[in-house]
């Protein structure tokens, strides 16, 4: 009776004391690895997390270096979004020939009891539901743009998000510093982020910036993450609109552009220019070429070309990707331009190509627009580099020709409106970088007189330019804009006389008079400027 009761006596073995009577080794050691277990635990859980707080971009760009960026990105889409199949080919040309309505309101439609009303009770406000509108600008930015963009473009436009390098007011507005929660230190190069730093410091001491300040170099750095911007603002937009503080956009043919699309397609619009190159395979040597839209004369990604680019997938083990702009941060500090690295990012990750829409979007100023073969019967949806007081000037103009047409604006009313009916005019330049000249010996270089006979009696010449005892002759037809006389040559020399061939400009609209409708050009990067 004696024996079985052993095992209830404490043992003598030392390595035995401090264990409870009756119990296994195994059951009485189990507490002490479960704490053990969950101290581990606990120290990995404070050391991740102050990882994430103290470095989190590194942390979040761990998966991707591990298993390689490919493993978070989204396959591609199949087919093209903008084939011919998709839109149909009714006419054989590099256009559809839609029939489009306006969305603005008439004059004659509205109730004018209600007191008094501007431009924005004619604008359809409401589209702005499924258009997210986005201003780049910046700290340093001129203030007569501001002035003419808060009333102008975004006047009438509710939601706008505008996106800086600071969070500076913009008219009524509050803009949006898209580098503030970016590890700038490092996202930066160390130059820009002196910029950077130095505008931010001058903003809080109340020191003006002006435009000749270097905020251009940091500006490269808000494209991708003022997308990132856009879907955290609006997450349900169908199209976002992108624009700079220079850009003119006209409304009503971009809402007719857009309603011919499908934004649950993948669509990139803008005005094609040639990025990266890159090799498709690592052991070929042959190179296919991104292009990208250029920034300056805005651009348009539908709902699914966005969020592609910036929602963060899961691969296979559901572990999620970085964030856009921790994937590409080496690329953005290593390339010139902003809108470069966007065409490529939408390539590399997304798998969107641009559906490039030239001449629609416009790299050009509306001075220097070349007037004539491509810009004639086409939509124009944009203007680059406009004057602030000449984007007051066409904000009017355009809101008047919404209730004379029903059909959209085309070049040729810009020309029309805008050249007048001079044939020539003193004190002007019209000669731009794409006209061309007489050899130097000829007789159009003697004087004024000879240079306008020499352009009326040439086949391709549509105008000339005199100055300084030169003659400059140009095919296209440009409106060109004010200068003062310069240079070192005799006082009459030094003006700028520009003049125009009125006969052929007659002869080439009533050859031209856009009868069968508005051209709105296929997606193309073979077509470009």
């Amino acid at each position: 009776m004696l024996a079985p009761l052993r095992r209830f006596v404490q043992s003598p073995n030392p390595f035995m004391n401090g264990h409870a009577i009756g119990l296994t080794r195994s059951a009485a050691s189990s507490p002490r690895r479960w704490l053990r277990l969950l101290l581990m635990i606990a120290f990995i859980a404070i050391s991740v997390n102050l990882l994430l707080l103290l470095d989190s971009t590194f942390v979040g760009k761990l998966p991707s270096q591990i298993l390689g960026n490919q493993a978070f990105h989204p396959k591609p889409f199949a087919p093209a979004p903008h084939g011919l199949e998709s839109q149909g080919d009714s006419n054989g040309q590099d256009y559809w020939l839609w029939e489009t309505k306006t969305l603005f309101k008439k004059k004659e439609n509205i109730d004018w009891n209600v007191g008094i009303m501007d431009e924005c009770f004619l604008f359809p406000r409401d589209i702005f539901n499924k258009v997210q509108v986005v201003l780049k600008t910046g700290t340093a930015d001129d203030g007569a743009r501001t002035d003419a963009m808060v009333n102008t473009i975004i006047k009438c436009i509710r939601n706008v998000l505008i996106v800086s390098d600071g969070d500076h007011t913009y008219g009524p507005h509050k803009a949006v510093d898209v580098l503030a929660d970016l590890p700038a230190k490092t996202y930066m190069k160390e130059e820009d982020y002196f910029v950077y730093e130095t505008q931010r410091n001058a903003t809080r001491d109340g020191i003006e910036l002006h435009q000749g300040h270097e905020g251009w170099k940091i500006d490269k750095y808000k494209f991708l993450p003022g997308v990132e911007k856009a879907i955290e603002h609006n997450s349900k937009a169908k199209w976002y609109v992108f624009l700079e503080s220079d850009t003119y956009l006209f409304w009503d043919n971009i809402f007719r552009l857009l309603d011919n699309y499908d934004p649950s397609l993948p669509y990139f619009f803008g005005s094609p220019s040639p990025g990266r190159k890159y090799r498709p395979n690592p052991k070929s040597e042959d190179e296919e070429q991104v292009w990208f839209a250029y920034g300056g004369c805005g651009f348009i990604l539908s709902t699914a070309a966005a969020h592609r680019l910036v929602d963060l997938p899961r691969n296979r083990l559901g572990v999620k990707g970085p964030r856009l702009t921790a994937e590409y941060e080496e690329d953005i500090r290593n390339d010139c331009c902003g809108d470069s690295i966007l065409g490529w990012a939408l390539h590399d990750k997304a798998a969107v190509g641009i559906s490039g829409l030239w001449p629609m979007f416009n790299p050009h100023r509306l001075e220097d627009v070349p007037f004539g073969r491509d810009y004639w019967c086409e939509p124009v949806i944009s203007l680059h580099k406009t004057n602030p007081s000449f984007m007051k000037e066409l904000w009017n103009w355009e809101n008047e020709q919404h209730q004379q047409h029903e059909r959209p604006l085309l070049y040729s009313d810009l020309l029309f409106s805008f050249h007048s009916n001079f044939s020539q005019r003193e004190n002007w330049d019209a000669a731009f970088d794409a006209g061309f000249q007489l050899d130097h010996n000829s007789t159009v270089h003697t004087s004024l007189h000879a240079c306008e006979a020499g352009c009326f009696a040439h086949e391709e010449c549509r105008q000339y330019t005199w100055h300084g005892a030169h003659c400059y002759y140009a095919k296209a037809l440009y409106i060109g804009h004010a200068k003062e006389p310069d240079g070192f040559h005799e006082p009459e020399d030094r003006k700028y006389i520009s003049g125009w061939d009125i006969t052929k400009i007659q002869t080439w609209s009533l050859e031209n008079t856009c009868g069968e409708g508005a051209h709105w050009v296929k997606p193309s990067v073979k077509r470009k400027y």
